[in-house]
């Protein structure tokens, strides 16, 4: 039963993250693209053609919603672990956040907000953390960035680090504490320097090139993430399958 619960919430978020990305437009406003993603209907889904028509309408607009009611029974039943649902979902957002950076170069402010509450979330009932301590490391970090981005700009003249950036790192900072999060943006920067390479050759062009750094943080973050919370991890799957 667990298999089929697992199969069905990778098929929600696949679902939702499709939806997103089909509608995403960087003109519309958070309501506009929460409404586009809901009333999303899609005409290219082959498999589905062949269906009778009530069955294919109703798999094409309420699949979702059918699977999220599912899948909240089975979670109060208990045949469904929380914490798999929630690291699917802060998955999710990262993978839609790296998605949507690399081909419009920005970071929505609602994804990155709903990643902020969610790790605050998990990182208290998950890991144990303070609250506090997650306030004050948050706060602490979008701070320092600013401040080296105010500095960056004043010296060059020009962003070095954009605010979709500054937001998503103090997003992360909700799990990964100053040591983990400096060795995470030092792995992506490490990540990015190749893709600027092969972008841009000569040595001057590199100063006027635009990364897209949220790409490159996200996929750090799923790195870091197992690489610091390895243990958490163990304990999580061990328990999947008592």
């Amino acid at each position: 039963m667990l298999i089929i619960n697992l199969l069905a919430l990778a098929l929600l978020l696949l679902s939702l993250m499709r939806r997103a990305l089909l509608t995403f437009d960087p003109s519309l406003s958070a309501i506009a693209w929460w409404g586009a993603a809901v009333n999303f209907s899609d005409d290219g889904q082959t498999l589905l053609s062949a269906m009778p028509w009530p069955f294919q309408y109703l798999i094409k607009h309420y699949l979702a919603y059918f699977l999220c009611l599912y899948l909240a029974s089975q979670a109060l039943l208990g045949l469904l672990p929380i914490p798999i649902v929630v690291l699917g979902l802060i998955g999710s957002i990262l993978l839609l956040l790296a998605c949507i950076d690399w081909f419009y170069f920005l970071l929505p402010n609602p994804l990155t907000f709903l990643l902020i509450v969610v790790g605050s979330v998990s990182s208290t009932f998950l890991l144990g953390m303070e609250t506090i301590n997650i306030i004050l490391r948050c706060t602490a970090c979008y701070g320092v960035l600013r401040v080296i981005q105010g500095v960056y700009y004043l010296l060059r003249h020009k962003v070095g680090l954009g605010s979709g950036d500054v937001k998503l790192i103090t997003a992360l900072a909700c799990w990964f504490d100053l040591y983990q999060l400096s060795f995470l943006i030092l792995l992506a920067s490490m990540i990015a320097l190749p893709f600027c390479l092969l972008q841009y050759r000569g040595l001057r062009s590199l100063h006027t090139v635009i990364i897209p750094f949220g790409t490159f943080l996200s996929l750090s973050a799923f790195y870091c993430a197992h690489l610091f919370y390895k243990d958490f991890f163990n304990v999580l799957s061990v328990a999947m399958y008592l």
